[in-house]
């Protein structure tokens, strides 16, 4: 048994899983400290604790004792969390939790960033190939390991390039990958051990150059790069596999993922590169995202009763005393809302009903819980207000609605959120979770 990798596969169950290791520790009748050795990988559960530890994760002990999921078993244990409506749209929850480390002017220039890369690649794949190619940059997006794990298909080509000590992931689609190697993916299907090792000699490995090519070309227009800092974004490559699981990532870092879309000949795909945020981090440092908030400064906002925008149904976060604050690019504002506490619904100046954020396809949306409905009615008409969306409805939609009815908002789930001041709005920003409390990073000021 392989005391890392158990530990790393016991850490990434018990958090989807949504235990502590406290919880944990209780169900199997152990103390919290052996779960927390077991997890550093300083230890491994004792034999006999292994079939009753299994139950409780909901695994064989087969995965406990090699310290991987098979295909299957990640397929059951760790599957989509999405729920389709009875309308046919997915809709999934809105985790607040998790952090949004990179602003969108950051994701702006990595795009930028892989604008150029395909251009090189495209120049790359088509020296190589017989056929016609093209390759374009369709998403740049943050998102956790997990939700990267369970985005890409079960097995496909994925070279590491050391992402868990601060590097980032290649994972290219089989098909699309075998017609690389001028292999027919319907008479070859299996992706081989030797498959993967041209793949990385003749493939990633020139995906990489293009990466640092570009990379240094902007640092050109920033600043000269020592050596030892030029070694430290050129990571070197760790190993190659089939399955994303394999490489223990932990499930609730975050990472950013870039998605190029290939073609080539009749074959279609996706190249995914994965970064960690500890590599983002380093590229931060050394100044390769110029153009970022000033130094974050924090203001406490307090309740009060205030009056809603007439007949516009809003999902509200809270309202707030109009109090002199100064609203600034880069400042966070705290709520005196818990992230787990429900959102209001608000209409003609009343909390109708509360609910959990959701999304809703790609947009925001509310479902109605009602677990400790407030009779709340707004009356001050000097306030501030953070609007998660709003929406129309009829008269008659809106008595229908009840617990478990969904509402769906006028905004994108990577919208900004609306700071409303006396009705007006005043700026825009992205959600934070501070000490447990609900915030807003202010990312735009309302012209």
């Amino acid at each position: 048994m392989n005391a890392k990798q158990t530990g790393n596969l016991i850490n990434l169950l018990r958090t989807e899983k949504n235990l502590t290791q406290k919880q944990l520790a209780e169900m199997i009748n152990v103390s919290d400290k052996a779960v927390s050795k077991w997890e550093r990988g300083d230890g491994c559960p004792d034999v006999s604790i292994i079939p009753i530890l299994a139950n409780a994760l909901e695994v064989d002990v087969e995965s406990i004792m090699n310290g991987t999921l098979s295909e299957e078993m990640m397929n059951k244990t760790l599957g989509n969390t999405q729920e389709i409506s009875a309308t046919g749209k997915r809709i999934k929850i809105y985790d607040f939790c998790r952090p949004d480390k990179w602003s969108r002017n950051q994701m702006r220039i990595m795009w930028n960033l892989f604008e150029k890369v395909g251009t090189k690649l495209y120049s790359d794949f088509a020296s190589m190939s017989s056929f016609s190619c093209s390759i374009k940059i369709v998403s740049v997006d943050q998102l956790t390991n997990i939700e990267f794990q369970r985005s890409i298909p079960n097995s496909c080509f994925i070279s590491d390039y050391s992402y868990n000590q601060g590097g980032f992931v290649i994972e290219i689609d089989p098909a699309f990958g075998k017609v690389l190697l001028k292999q027919n993916p319907e008479t070859f299907p299996e992706i081989q051990t030797f498959d993967l090792d041209v793949m990385k000699h003749y493939i990633t490995d020139k995906i990489t150059e293009e990466i640092y090519s570009c990379i240094f070309e902007r640092f050109t227009t920033i600043k000269e790069l020592t050596p030892q800092e030029r070694n430290v974004i050129q990571l070197p490559f760790s190993s190659y596999t089939t399955y994303l699981g394999n490489l223990l990532q932990s499930p609730n870092q975050m990472c950013m993922l870039v998605s190029l879309q290939c073609n080539a000949g009749n074959a279609h795909g996706n190249i995914n590169l994965q970064f960690s945020d500890v590599y983002l981090s380093t590229l931060y440092n050394l100044g390769f995202f110029h153009d970022v908030y000033p130094e974050i400064k924090i203001e406490q906002l307090h309740d009060i009763k205030t009056p809603a925008r007439d007949e516009l149904l809003t999902v509200e976060f809270g309202r707030f005393n109009d109090v002199n604050v100064e609203l600034e690019v880069g400042k966070i504002l705290i709520f005196e809302k818990k992230f787990y506490s429900p959102l209001n619904l608000v209409y003609k100046n009343k909390v109708i009903h509360t609910g959990q954020a959701v999304v809703i396809d790609e947009n925001k949306g509310l479902r109605i819980t009602d677990e400790d409905l407030p009779d709340l009615t707004y009356t001050e008409e000097k306030y501030l207000s953070v609007q998660l969306g709003s929406t129309y409805h009829l008269p008659e939609e809106i008595e229908a609605i009840k617990k478990d009815s969904i509402i769906e908002l006028n905004k994108m789930a990577g919208e900004f959120c609306t700071v409303i001041k006396n009705g007006q709005p005043v700026a825009y920003g992205e959600i934070v979770v501070v000490d447990e409390n609900f915030g807003i990073r202010i990312c735009e000021l309302a012209n």
